[in-house]
């Protein structure tokens, strides 16, 4: 039966309905604070399928699934080309997996008011992109990995989601479950309309310098992408007693590549020995860190 659906839906709309696969994630805002890129995607649209309460000879929960492979080290979005029923009222949840029925790596539900309203047999025009905006996550390029997209069983709770009925992305496949993700049906020659969108790594360098009235850490980008909401938190202790406790936080928006960044440790006084460390990350920057120690006398830092 499900072999049946799958290939008369994209090309021609069923008729649907849903229940719960777990706990559903926070609803974020739809725009980055930075340039991301368009990583995976397949937009030949030639029909749609119900998400949800779904009538395949008896009321099922019909969940899909989208496997993919990122070419970009961090995952920021997904967009659907999707719809929802006139009478849908539990959220649009979508997950990202490792395997089909493992942990969630990233996870979002939408309210229904974010899809657009399909009156009767969903057409083209009545669909839209809709993007779910989770917190970014690290993922390896040239793995597979998966978009799960479920709702709650509720008598005429769906959504529509729209595919094609051909092999059209060839790095993945759709899958089909009727029993609230527990086990899947893969489909080949299926791919839903879906866009993955990413940030390649940046690489950074820290050098640490001592000097005058405090010492200092030169953050810079080598490598060849722009580095994204960067934060510098640098911390320096020591000193006769332990006295000396300073902390500072910078952020730079962004760091282009060969770009540098200067983050001070602020005017210092004292004697002794101290330990400066500084730790780096950022939206496509792997947290880094750099410790040294040096001395200190009375405003000048010898690294």
């Amino acid at each position: 039966m499900l072999g049946v659906l799958i290939v008369s839906a994209f090309g021609a709309s069923v008729t649907a309905s849903t229940k719960n696969q777990g706990n559903t994630g926070r609803n974020v805002a739809a725009i980055s604070p930075y340039v991301d890129e368009l990583d995976q995607s397949m937009t030949d649209y030639d029909g749609t399928l119900a998400l949800g309460y779904a009538n395949l000879g008896s009321w099922v929960n019909l969940s899909i699934a989208q496997s993919f492979i990122p070419q970009k080290e961090v995952l920021t979005r997904v967009q659907f080309f999707m719809g929802r029923n006139a009478s849908t009222v539990s959220p649009c949840v979508l997950a990202v997996r490792e395997n089909l029925t493992g942990a969630n790596l990233a996870m979002i539900s939408l309210d229904p008011a974010a899809f657009p309203l399909v009156n009767g047999s969903p057409t083209e025009d009545q669909l839209a992109w809709v993007t779910f905006n989770f917190s970014d996550i690290w993922v390896t390029p040239g793995q597979t990995y998966y978009l799960v997209v479920y709702t709650t069983f509720a008598v005429n709770n769906f959504y529509w989601v729209s595919g094609n009925g051909s092999n059209m992305y060839v790095n993945g496949t759709v899958y089909l479950s009727t029993d609230n993700g527990v086990t899947w049906s893969e489909f080949t020659n299926a791919d839903g309309c879906f866009k993955t969108y990413g940030l390649r790594e940046a690489f950074l360098s820290i050098t640490p310098k001592g000097g005058l009235f405090g010492a200092s850490f030169t953050v810079k980008n080598i490598g060849n992408v722009t580095a994204w909401d960067v934060s510098m938190n640098v911390s320096v202790n020591g000193g006769i007693f332990g006295l000396i406790h300073s902390q500072h936080l910078i952020e730079v928006q962004e760091l282009a590549p060969n770009a540098e960044a200067q983050v001070m440790t602020g005017t210092l006084f004292g004697l002794g020995s101290i330990t400066m460390s500084l730790t780096v990350q950022g939206a496509n920057v792997r947290e880094m860190s750099k410790e040294v120690t040096g001395k200190i006398f009375l405003i000048y830092i010898k690294i």
